[in-house]
């Protein structure tokens, strides 16, 4: 099938759907699954947009990706869009989203430039949907892959001494051809949030969740909408407890359970500053939750991500734990995530 020289309305990310088991074949391309800030980078030779699903721009926050994508384009001669997600760098290796967080909301010049300088981060380029005016979305994943690969090494001369400072701040994502077993087993052991497949034969969907892209998930974490909270008690201050639920199939805000952990104590007064600017008289839970302490209710706008040891039989999480705000996912997109490959160790040693 032709590229096609049409531009999507809107351009949307391509989303990846929740599988149990790890395809087989060399049908299929196996990659990181990085816990950061999913984005389309828009580049030009003098400017550059980091457009996150729910159309926000972090090119502010993080201005040296912003600084290496612009010299890959005047290196390459080119404008062009980039899938990619935006991790923060600890010794030179994407971290955890927790650490990335702290760039996530910054406004303040001063501030964004210092925690540029403690903690750097980096795009991790995964697909390339556009070169000049030619839109590669109705090209196979794999001559995309190579588009990405050429766009990235081939104006390594032309960098001169650019080249180190956009090869720190953008990468290419690596990918394994047929070695889902294996990264499994890697991502287990360096503890990684999971892995996603990607077959290789298939075109870019904007704003579509394929079957054809398969998050391979081993930790339980997802995002959350935050519904309302608690009082604190004791020399606890701000908030007690975060209260917490997913939107089901017919817009119903489903109760799940409640944290209070993983916060600073910064991070709670935060939180009640965000969620006060989002008062409601009423709980927005399909069924109101019983709270040791009084609650107080917030319209459910608020996305928060969460990771928990499992779901129990009747659908609460157990040991939730806070990670950050997500300003970058819609509330009313969060549902609940079917369960992957969690708690089963022999996938990893390559048993089906």
């Amino acid at each position: 099938m032709p590229a096609s020289s049409r531009a999507p309305k809107p351009l949307e990310p391509m989303y990846a759907s929740v599988s149990h088991e790890i395809p087989q074949g060399r049908a299929w391309s196996f990659e990181p699954k990085y816990d950061g800030v999913r984005v389309l980078a828009h580049v030009t030779q003098s400017a550059a947009r980091l457009i996150t699903r729910n159309g926000n721009d972090k090119a502010k926050q993080f201005p040296e990706i912003v600084a290496a994508l612009i010299r890959l384009a005047r290196a390459a001669q080119c404008t062009f869009i980039m899938d990619g997600e935006i991790v923060a760098l600890v010794k030179n290796a994407p971290a955890r989203f927790q650490t990335l967080q702290g760039r996530m909301h910054l406004k303040n010049s001063a501030e964004i430039l210092t925690q540029m300088r403690e903690m750097p981060a980096a795009l991790m380029a995964f697909d390339l949907l556009r070169t000049n005016r030619k839109w590669l979305l109705e090209e196979l994943w794999i001559v995309r892959r190579r588009a990405l690969q050429a766009l990235l090494s081939d104006s390594r001369e032309a960098l001169g001494a650019d080249a180190s400072v956009v090869r720190r701040h953008v990468r290419l994502a690596p990918s394994m051809r047929a070695r889902g077993n294996q990264m499994v087993e890697r991502a287990r052991k360096e503890g990684w949030e999971g892995i996603i497949a990607k077959r290789v034969s298939d075109y870019y969907q904007p704003g579509e969740r394929v079957d054809y892209w398969l998050k391979l998930k081993i930790e339980y974490r997802q995002e959350f909408v935050v519904g309302g909270y608690t009082e604190p008690r004791n020399s606890r201050k701000d908030i007690g407890a975060l209260l917490l639920g997913y939107f089901d199939h017919r817009g119903r805000l489903v109760y799940v359970g409640h944290t209070g952990g993983g916060f600073t104590r910064e991070g709670l007064a935060e939180m009640r500053a965000l969620l006060d600017q989002h008062p409601r008289l009423t709980s927005p839970f399909l069924v109101t939750p019983r709270t040791n302490e009084a609650a107080t209710w917030v319209k459910p706008v608020v996305v928060v991500e969460v990771k928990f040891s499992e779901w129990t039989e009747d659908g609460r999480l157990r040991q939730p734990i806070f990670l950050g705000v997500r300003d970058d996912k819609p509330a009313r997109q969060v549902t609940r995530e079917a369960s992957s490959i969690q708690g089963t160790p022999a996938l990893a040693r390559g048993k089906l």
